[in-house]
């Protein structure tokens, strides 16, 4: 019998259910019965992390993906209107290697590209080599780094997130999710701007290790 939910969020039922031991069909039910067509945003995300026990990373996925199928959210977009983004990448070095190169300075330097001495630390601002701008929020290390993004054309500055998430066989994921984006033609240009960047990311490790 065909999956009622094949893929949500761009996440394939099969990936899913590889993380959270559930398909897209079973969260579906499972968030149904509980009463989530009544829940905001962070009511579904706490049900999740207290019933369920998913990390950071999937209570945010599941809770997105939700949303999306019982019609609360557009694909790409959150509730406000806004677009986000995810990009990530596998590399093949453990989650606190990944964490310990990405927060040194020889990793700001690959994926933020600081025009000056920059700290990962909360508070801490930057400017970037593109013209962007920014100050971290907050941080909690070797999970997520979560900072304001802006380009001096926007009205608004948006928000970048960094997820590391181990894997087995000393292999990790860095995602970077790029939101309250104001704009499609934005999302598309970041978008291809953090594939790059996470490529760039690839060849430095690759090199570190040579």
């Amino acid at each position: 019998m065909s999956e009622a939910f094949p893929s949500l969020n761009r996440v394939s039922s099969t990936s899913v259910k590889k993380h959270t031991k559930k398909n897209w069909d079973q969260w579906v039910q499972i968030l149904n019965d509980s009463g989530g067509k009544n829940w905001d945003h962070r009511q579904l995300v706490d049900f999740l992390k207290r019933k369920h026990k998913l990390n950071a990373w999937w209570q945010q996925g599941v809770a997105i993906g939700y949303e999306i199928a019982i019609g609360k959210r557009v694909e790409g977009r959150n509730l406000k209107g806004e677009y986000s983004t995810t990009s990530s990448k596998t590399y093949s070095v453990d989650v606190k290697t990944l964490w310990k190169w990405v927060s040194s300075p020889e990793g700001i330097s690959i994926w933020l590209k600081p025009l000056s001495e920059f700290k990962l630390k909360p508070k801490n601002m930057f400017e970037t080599e593109s013209g962007y701008f920014g100050q971290v929020r907050t941080m909690k290390a070797g999970l997520r780094v979560r900072m304001s993004w802006q380009d001096p054309d926007w009205s608004k500055p948006s928000i970048i997130q960094l997820w590391f998430i181990a894997r087995p066989g000393k292999k990790s994921i860095l995602v970077f999710t790029h939101d309250q984006i104001r704009e499609s033609r934005v999302r598309t240009e970041m978008k291809s701007y953090w594939k790059q960047i996470l490529d760039e990311i690839q060849e430095a490790l690759k090199a570190r290790k040579s």
